[in-house]
């Protein structure tokens, strides 16, 4: 076999070529268990693993936890279904330990029959599958700042809901393979998609200052409206020097009457979809700090749990199955 022969944690025994055959015999893909020693929690499912199918530990025989551990274990280091697993459990006298199957088939992430589990396996962690599934995730990311740049409501609402689609399109059926994520993970998907809806708000106004002319320009007139959702909302309008009238970005009073002349960043020409922002020339760096820093710590913490999600990526080519002989014919009597 081509199983490394030390683990990544010292405090693990080493294994015999004996008790290597035997985990190979059981299902164990043995370089995935040896990865798993890469982590606190990844020793203590080894040693789960280990007392339930090795003599490493006769003085300490398994328990339920060690039943949940090795469920748990088997969707990471182990490519055959979850009824082998129950199978050698029961084998081997554990099966009293999970006698409904409830710990192992929570474990590895199964709430549907058996035989619907058997259909539907457990896909690798492979690193193409997991360069997929994040670039739809920065897909997304992008959409939104773009629907930031047309409107603020629209690019922090479709952008909040396509970031949530993300997760379970892309990160949970690709990165992961329909396994659940690390709590760090989620957490930090959740904080970055945060940091990044609030960023979306000001998205626009940093495209206008950073795209505009700031200049002086007048209030045209005060308009009332109603929203889709039949709210009133008053909405001010503002005569550009190159003579087009445009709505103020953001909804609200005008700051004076009409020919009041008020400072503004516009784009010239007309006809943009970036609508002029009511700011003095000095508000550039205030609003910057507003769209920066929460844009820089959603990006940080999507780039922290796009890094902790590749830890355990199986880098290995999957094994390709080999064609079966065809059967030979029976005869007839």
């Amino acid at each position: 076999m081509n199983a490394p022969q030390e683990w990544h944690s010292p405090g693990l025994p080493q294994l015999t070529e004996a008790q290597r055959r035997e985990l190979a015999k059981v299902g164990w893909d043995l370089d995935r268990l040896y990865g798993l020693s890469r982590s606190t929690y990844g020793v203590a499912q080894i040693r789960s693993v280990l007392r339930c199918f090795t003599d490493c530990y006769p003085d300490r025989p398994p328990g339920v936890a060690d039943v949940a551990r090795v469920g748990e274990a088997w969707r990471i280091a182990s490519r055959r279904p979850g009824a082998v697993l129950r199978a050698q459990l029961k084998l081997r006298g554990l099966g009293h330990l999970d006698p409904d199957n409830g710990l192992t088939r929570s474990a590895l992430g199964d709430t549907k029959p058996l035989e619907g589990r058997e259909r539907v396996p457990l896909r690798p962690r492979t690193p193409r599958r997991a360069v997929l599934g994040w670039s739809v995730v920065l897909l997304v990311v992008v959409v939104q700042a773009l629907l930031g740049f047309v409107d603020l409501g629209i690019g922090m609402v479709l952008g909040a809901i396509g970031m949530i689609t993300a997760w379970f399109l892309a990160v949970r059926r690709l990165v992961y393979g329909r396994r659940t994520a690390p709590r760090a993970v989620k957490v930090a998907y959740v904080l970055g998609t945060l940091a990044l809806t609030y960023a979306t708000g000001a998205t626009g106004e940093v495209a206008v200052m950073a795209l505009g002319t700031h200049g002086t320009v007048h209030v045209a007139y005060e308009d009332t409206e109603t929203g889709s959702h039949g709210t009133r909302y008053r909405q001010c309008y503002l005569d550009l020097p190159g003579g087009d009238t445009e709505p103020v970005r953001t909804v609200g009073p005008c700051p004076g009457p009409g020919g009041t002349p008020v400072g503004a960043y516009y784009m010239p020409g007309g006809d943009s979809p970036l609508r002029p922002v009511l700011a003095d020339a000095a508000s550039w760096e205030h609003t910057g700090l507003l769209w920066g820093i929460p844009t820089a710590l959603g990006l940080g913490l999507l780039g922290y749990a796009v890094v902790a999600s590749s830890r355990d990526v199986d880098r290995r080519p999957a094994p390709r199955s080999r064609p079966r002989p065809p059967g030979r014919a029976k005869r007839r009597h």
